[in-house]
């Protein structure tokens, strides 16, 4: 028969050291909500909420996710919002790139009086238009490319706006950052 008593063991000192509040997300990535929010902050708690199934108010909204049919996306419930009123969703801060980025995400847009919904770059504290829909787009999950050069670290906003209606509700999902061209954008020499 065995015994052991007094069993003592000494681990080696370890050092963790926090470059960052937030870490660093590098391209390519995919966030489709299923696993919770991705990283993505918001700036006033509570406008974008993580959804599964039908919004809320009749005539407007969707009935299910874009990635599995039965699973998450982000919406603004226009029914909160004021007209006018902005709602921002911020990515995790992105690594810069020296050649070209590709944003591709699903939105849905459907309701009497829908607002806006924007994407914009967000860098050293000022913001640059990438994309931008006002009103209503379809009953469907639409596809928006984005392509975009950022040297310095950066991050990419979605700005939904409250529209005129408590039926202008806004959603997102299956958002892919890849390095490179985006597939089928013709690129324009600036």
């Amino acid at each position: 028969m065995s015994v052991v008593d007094d069993v003592t063991h000494s681990a080696p000192a370890v050092q963790v050291v926090f470059v960052s509040t937030c870490l660093l997300m590098s391209v390519p990535g995919l966030c489709n909500f299923e696993t919770g929010h991705c990283g993505y902050i918001q700036d006033k708690e509570g406008d974008w909420v993580l959804v599964r199934g039908p919004t809320p108010t009749s005539y407007t909204g969707l009935r299910v996710d874009h990635t599995t049919g039965v699973g998450y996306y982000m919406h603004i419930e226009a029914s909160n919002m004021l007209p006018g009123q902005n709602a921002r969703l911020f990515s995790n801060p992105l690594r810069r790139s020296m050649g070209s980025l590709c944003l591709r995400f699903f939105y849905h847009m459907y309701g009497l009086g829908i607002g806006e919904l924007s994407v914009h770059l967000s860098k050293n504290g000022e913001d640059e238009l990438l994309w931008k829909h006002t009103g209503e787009q379809s009953i469907t999950w639409l596809t928006a490319t984005v392509e975009y050069q950022s040297d310095q670290q950066h991050q990419i906003v979605f700005e939904a706006i409250g529209g005129s209606s408590i039926r202008s509700d806004i959603a997102i999902d299956s958002i892919v950052f890849e390095s490179g061209l985006c597939p089928g954008i013709v690129s324009v020499a600036r």
